[in-house]
């Protein structure tokens, strides 16, 4: 939060619904001199600015030093460590029907060629993976995934899937439109795309239950908005001009 005014106001604290930058137990000891103060309505709040003289801050203390890893997580970093890292950037639309279809794409190093894939699986089952552990290889996994149903189309329109299409029916399946040599410089990304589909072959339904509960909740919690709207407590900002040399 920063405040702008004909004056330039470098250092700035907050009291009530935003902790600033020195902790709260450290601030409690500090002696404030009042210059003037102000009382605005922001929204459903109110917000009081006070000016003060420079005040005598404590000292901040030492950042607090990270927990330990446990054994199993320094045996996950020292496997890892062991292989390859890669990047796996996939943008996906999910076209939700009988059967669901998703349309994955991706760009070459460049940026400039884009390839695709459809796949039979659904891949916002797989939003929540932190990463991919291949036997070889970790992938950074950022998916962009997006879904629609048929009343997302304007009438008389359909997804864009490709006619013809032939997908395998009782397992994770997917086909490209890569050429020969793509298909060379795109090894790795078809890796980690056959780790995904085997992957959630394996765990169809632990995927589709956790997904499910994570759509319950949020469900649950935007109806608990609506309902209950929460209110922005007032707030108190005592702010001040750092002396000048």
């Amino acid at each position: 939060m920063k405040i702008t005014a004909a004056m330039s106001v470098c250092v700035w604290m907050v009291t009530g619904a935003f902790a600033g930058p020195q902790p709260d137990a450290a601030l409690s000891s500090v002696q404030f001199s009042e210059i003037s103060r102000r009382e605005v309505t922001v929204g459903d709040h109110k917000m009081t600015l006070i000016r003060v003289r420079p005040p005598v801050l404590p000292k901040a203390p030492p950042p607090l030093a990270p927990p330990a890893p446990t054994l199993e997580q320094k045996a996950t970093e020292e496997r890892m460590a062991t292989k390859a890292c890669a990047t796996l950037n996939l943008s996906a639309s999910v076209y939700i029907g009988k059967p669901t279809i998703t349309e994955l794409r991706w760009r070459d190093e460049t940026g400039e060629k884009e390839f695709k894939a459809w796949s039979n699986i659904d891949f916002r089952y797989l939003t929540q993976l932190p990463y991919l552990e291949t036997p070889t290889t970790v992938y950074l996994w950022f998916p962009i995934v997006d879904a629609y149903t048929l009343a997302d189309f304007p009438a008389g329109e359909k997804p864009p899937i490709p006619k013809g299409l032939k997908l395998g029916t009782k397992g994770a399946d997917y086909v490209v439109n890569l050429t020969g040599k793509d298909l060379d410089s795109q090894e790795t990304t078809l890796a980690g795309l056959d780790y995904l589909h085997a992957y959630y072959q394996l765990n169809h339904a632990k995927l589709k239950a956790a997904y499910e509960k994570r759509q319950a909740e949020n469900d649950a919690r935007e109806r608990e908005l609506m309902l209950n709207p929460p209110k922005t407590p007032d707030t108190t900002i005592r702010f001040w001009v750092p002396a000048t040399k």
